[in-house]
């Protein structure tokens, strides 16, 4: 079984990733997308503070009005954004299981910042839990994606390791208590925590903890 077969097969038994968030279909799904991946990028370089309406319609060489219609008020925005990183972090897990024949270990760094975009999401994702705190909706959607990826990584586990339930759930949320700790350290400690530091802890801890690289 190739990996395209095998990532069709893990497929059919989560929800459809792009189909989480948007109408893929519909023009103003895709005028999203750019505005928020835009915004991802003032976030990463500017801080939170500097993603406003005026400013990203600088960027975007737009008017204020553009984009009050594509997401209504600034809450809308900042779910845009934050389900960006989550589509792109997606991304990055598909093709890093094709990549790996479905290597676990591969699919958990590919949600890391290991690369230059997994550092910018890993901004938005740091901003967040400033955001959930004032914002019960916001804590809710952050509750709601940790526990998809959390269950999606532990059907990797159930249907490629043969774990049973139990053991892949276990297993899942100690990779991810590792993954989470391991990227905070990583974005505020960079130097100290190189992309080649953090695959090698965490290697070690999974070997450790009995689950599969």
């Amino acid at each position: 079984m190739n990996g395209m077969d095998r990532l069709h097969e893990w497929d059919a038994s989560i929800p459809a990733w792009m189909g989480r968030f948007d109408d893929v279909s519909n023009p103003d799904s895709l005028r999203r997308q750019e505005f928020a991946a835009a915004a991802i990028g003032l976030v990463a370089s500017r801080g939170l503070e500097h993603l406003t309406f005026r400013r990203l319609a600088a960027e975007m060489d737009c008017s204020t009005t553009t984009i009050a219609s594509l997401f209504g008020d600034r809450q809308g925005l900042w779910l845009a954004v934050y389900r960006m990183t989550i589509l792109r972090t997606q991304a990055r897990i598909r093709e890093a299981y094709v990549r790996t024949n479905g290597s676990p270990l591969a699919c958990i760094l590919a949600q890391m910042p290991v690369t230059p975009q997994g550092r910018e999401d890993w901004a938005v994702y740091l901003a967040q839990n400033t955001v959930a705190a004032a914002n019960p909706a916001f804590q809710a959607e952050y509750r709601q994606q940790v526990r998809y990826a959390v269950r999606d990584f532990a059907e990797l586990l159930m249907r490629e390791n043969d774990f049973s339930q139990q053991s892949a759930r276990r297993a899942s949320r100690q990779a991810f208590t590792f993954l989470i700790g391991t990227a905070v350290q990583a974005c505020f400690e960079p130097r100290s925590w190189s992309a080649r530091r953090q695959e090698e802890f965490l290697r070690h801890q999974f070997e450790l903890n009995g689950i599969p690289v």
